[in-house]
């Protein structure tokens, strides 16, 4: 027997289909990182601003306050009026923002703040003309009623204190979030300015720094298209206003950095439109490694509506190794409207116009993995290079240190010179470095002027046949050693020794003739140690 479908109806005694657990749903469930709660309150000051003509600059102003426990977010746009402001306050889930070109359009982002907070007031006029709205969410309440089997309707009005106050104090129009008594579990983050401000500059909505060397690039994406808003954001006792954190150069530690090379713009098709569902940018280095986490601008991200969708990871799905994403730096600017944030705003949901972007941005992201390869691949070629010319110019080095013999020296100018030729002849098609064919080019000429200097003074003041002995030795050095830089720092550790034992044996044997000196023999000892005979 088949199951029988049974429609209700608005009219048949149902029981009431929400409650009040819900609320604590849509509040203290959909935000793990207490941070978002700026990006939800300054995405709410962007839709305002960019809608309205009313304020010459929008602006938002937050006051942070450990002592207090105390967040006020302010920003001069063109605030609500007392309807209004009951219209889009209070429910819970239903938003008049438009979803193709307003960043937050579900309804509930407002009430982030309870999450993390006891209250969270919104205060607002329109005008000047008109008195001031304030609406106090109570999370306390919340939390009782949560438990209950109170109707949401009738939570959201138990929850909720509604205020009218003059407006001699406040400006003409404006909205404000007060989040008082924050939870300590959370203040640690909420309540750390360098915290605040690191998030707001990668993830709200705020211009580029003017150091970031494509920034005017960046604005010329979206000559005759809707440009992504930007709001001045700042910090009370701030001297300037918050920026995203690109820079002059890609820092990868406290002494070293990359310099941008060159800038990729990345448009994205739509499915069916002929229009563009992304645009996009690339900001390519020289791919020295991974860029540091806490610098903040690693990876390809996503952005709606300027604020940052997910995080660094958000793409590296389509990269063929993920690890690609952490060596660049770029942006990705979501415009068709069907492509949607998901709830958490950590990707986004899925359909075919997310997998047409997914497919369309795969091609673009191998070719930076190819890109940080070769630029890898480069780097150890140039580094091979410098370490044969390094043990090329030892060569030279011990050849004319006046230690050998003079055909032992030829001998290691010759082979200098059969390696210099055989690194030469490796270049091939492959590119180094402007240092590293300078380098080349003046080792060349270097040995082509090579002059011996058989008068050189290591020696001076010993017989013939001394010098001979210790030429002999350090032949023997040098072919033993594991390089001509190991050779050398060990002839002179040698030379040196040696030297101060016949400096003793001359002060003991000073009343002696002067042909003794020229019978002293060196000789080992049981711990390798050369003596006088």
């Amino acid at each position: 027997m088949s199951a029988k479908r049974i429609r209700l109806s608005v009219a048949q005694e149902t029981p009431p289909l929400s409650g009040a657990g819900l609320l604590g749903l849509v509040t203290t469930g959909l935000y793990d990182d207490p941070l978002s709660i700026y990006r939800e309150y300054i995405q709410n000051s962007a839709d305002a601003a960019e809608g309205s003509t009313i304020p010459p600059e929008a602006r938002v102003d937050i006051t942070v306050d450990p002592m207090g426990r105390y967040i006020r977010i302010h920003d001069n746009g063109p605030g609500l009026s007392r309807d209004d402001a009951f219209e889009r306050l209070l429910p819970v889930g239903r938003s008049e923002k438009r979803p193709a070109i307003d960043r937050g359009f579900r309804g509930v982002g407002r009430l982030a703040g309870l999450a993390f907070a006891k209250t969270v007031t919104f205060t607002t006029r329109s005008c000047k003309e008109r008195p001031i709205t304030r609406i106090t969410w109570h999370n306390e309440r919340l939390l009782e009623l949560t438990s209950t089997e109170s109707e949401l309707e009738k939570a959201i009005l138990d929850c909720v204190d509604v205020e009218t106050l003059p407006g001699s104090e406040y400006p003409e129009h404006f909205f404000e979030v007060e989040i008082r008594d924050v939870a300590r579990h959370a203040a640690g983050v909420l309540l750390n300015r360098d915290a605040v401000r690191d998030y707001i500059g990668e993830v709200c909505p705020v211009p580029l720094s003017a150091d970031f060397p494509f920034a005017p690039d960046v604005d010329e994406l979206f000559n005759g298209i809707r440009s992504p808003f930007a709001l001045e954001v700042m910090l009370e006792g701030d001297s300037a206003p918050v920026r995203r954190p690109y820079g002059a150069s890609v820092p990868l530690s406290s002494s070293k950095s990359a310099d941008f090379t060159e800038f990729q713009i990345v448009r994205i098709p739509s499915v069916d439109d002929g229009a563009e569902a992304a645009i996009g940018w690339i900001a390519h280095s020289t791919y020295l490694g991974a860029i540091p986490r806490e610098h903040r601008i690693r990876g390809i991200r996503a952005r709606v509506g300027n604020i940052q969708i997910g995080n660094e990871t958000t793409f590296d799905d389509l990269f063929v190794e993920e690890r690609f994403n952490r060596w660049c730096v770029g942006e990705l600017h979501i415009l068709d409207s069907r492509i949607v944030p998901n709830t958490k705003r950590d990707y986004f949901q899925p359909g075919p116009h997310l997998r047409n972007l997914e497919n369309e941005l795969s091609p673009v992201l191998r070719c930076i993995s190819t890109r940080c390869r070769q630029e890898s691949k480069e780097r150890n070629r140039d580094r091979k290079f410098r370490l044969a010319l390094d043990n090329i110019d030892d060569l030279i080095a011990l050849a004319t240190s006046g230690y050998l013999a003079a055909q032992d020296s030829t001998d290691l100018v010759k082979r200098a010179e059969r390696e210099l030729s055989a690194l030469r002849k490796k270049i091939g098609n492959g590119r180094l470095t402007d240092g590293v064919l300078q380098r080349l080019e003046s080792t060349r000429e270097g040995l082509v002027d090579i002059v011996f200097d058989d008068t050189a003074g290591q020696f001076q003041g010993m017989t013939p046949s001394q010098v001979v002995i210790y030429q002999n030795i350090f032949r023997a050095l040098a072919d033993l050693a594991s390089s001509p830089s190991s050779a050398r720092a060990l002839i002179e550790l040698v030379f040196a020794e040696a030297s101060a034992i016949l400096q003793v044996d001359d002060g003991l044997n000073a009343n002696r003739p002067a042909n003794n000196h020229s019978q002293a023999r060196l000789v080992l000892d049981d711990t390798g140690k050369l003596i006088p005979r």
